[in-house]
Parts: C-alpha cells; structure tokens; sequence
C-alpha cells in the first residue's frame, strides 16, 4: 500500500493520524431528566449519496453537475487543480482527457482506490472525514492536520501535475480540502475561498465540522 499523504512529512508522521479529542463534560443532568441517545457520528459517505439522489446523479453526471470542475489554475506551470467524484476518480478515459495524473483519495471505507500501484497516477489518501474537532483548538493542530495536503498540491502544480481531489459526491470532504487548499494557494480567508470554490464547482458544502476546521485554518 503506497504511503498517505499523513505519512509523507515528519511533522505529521509524530503526531496521531485520527486525532480523537474527548469533548469537555457539561454539567450533570438533573435526576428526572430524560434519557438522551449518544450524538451520532457523521456520516459523510451518506451525505454524498442523498447529494447524488437529490440531482438525479447516482449513476454519474449530467446537467449542470459535473464530475470533476477546476477550482485553480497555477499562473506559472499551468497545473490545475480539480475537485470531483468517485466517477471520474474511477474512470482513466475522463482523468486522461482533463490531464489529471495526481488523485488525492478523501473518502474512508466507502471507497475504492481504482489506480493503487499504477506508476503513472500518484493517489495519496487524505481522510478528511477522520478529523475530529479538539475542544481547546490550537492553530499548530488544523496546520498539521493540512500540511501533508498542501505540501503535496504544492509540489505537483508547481511541476505542471494537475490535481484530483475527491470523495464520493465531490462535494462535503473533497469540497473541503479543496477550499483548504484555496485558502493556502492564494490566501482567502475562509468565507471568500468557500465562495470562490463554490463558484468553481457549486456543490461544494463544508457541512457538520468542517466548516469550523475552515474556520480554525483561517486564524491559524
């Protein structure tokens, strides 16, 4: 298995990948209040299928909705950056045609990796999903979180690569770490670079906790 993105740089490899910070406990309950269900966790993979279904898409795309939309272009090297689906991340015809050799895989256990082990495609893994928000956020978490990503884009556009990031739908995890990745290449604050990038690809929506991960990386 090729190395994630989480075990390419040292800063990284010393902290621990799937973070799991314990929320800080409230008050107790008073002794005649009702039961409550634990929080659920959130489900990204389901989000990205209700996402498909509600634009008719779960076959592919069509319409306005396409599989993959660049969201940046370097000015010197021409190395685009692209978020989409599992589609187009599944189909070398469409990566071809778009010049995409680099994938960064955000999806978990709800996806596939279809070009492990090929020479020409470099696919790292980025789990967007596994992030999970410290109840004392400091600024030196989100940049370590996101420094393996940006190191790689970085690396790939600045030698003419273009870039796929993707997840299910294109949308919530992918559409994240694309908009991350805007805020690091031309320096937006968090609200201009989710409006940017939904412009580039208007299904982008930073739900659950990732909008406040946007938000930490914008003081950061």
């Amino acid at each position: 298995m090729p190395p994630g993105l989480h075990g390419q740089y040292t800063r990284r490899d010393q902290l621990d990948p799937r973070p799991n910070y314990a929320a800080a406990a409230g008050p107790p309950a008073p002794r005649d209040a009702p039961l409550r269900a634990a929080p659920r966790q959130p489900d990204y993979a389901g989000a990205g299928v209700d996402l498909l279904r509600r634009v008719n898409l779960a076959g592919g795309a069509g319409g306005k909705y396409e599989n993959a939309n660049p969201i940046f272009v370097n000015p010197t090297t021409g190395g685009t950056l692209y978020v989409g689906n599992h589609v187009i991340a599944g189909s070398r015809d469409e990566l071809r045609a778009k010049g995409i050799t680099r994938i960064v895989f955000c999806q978990d256990n709800d996806g596939k990796m279809h070009f492990r082990g090929d020479p020409t495609i470099k696919s790292p893994p980025f789990p967007l999903g596994r992030w999970t928000p410290p109840h004392t956020p400091r600024p030196d978490d989100v940049l370590a979180f996101f420094a393996p990503l940006f190191g790689f884009v970085d690396e790939e556009l600045g030698a003419g690569r273009s870039v796929l990031i993707h997840c299910l739908a294109g949308a919530h995890r992918a559409g994240t770490a694309g908009t991350a990745c805007l805020m690091h290449l031309c320096g937006l604050r968090a609200p201009e670079a989710i409006a940017t990038a939904k412009a580039a690809r208007p299904v982008i929506d930073p739900i659950y906790d990732f909008k406040q991960l946007l938000e930490m990386l914008d003081g950061a």
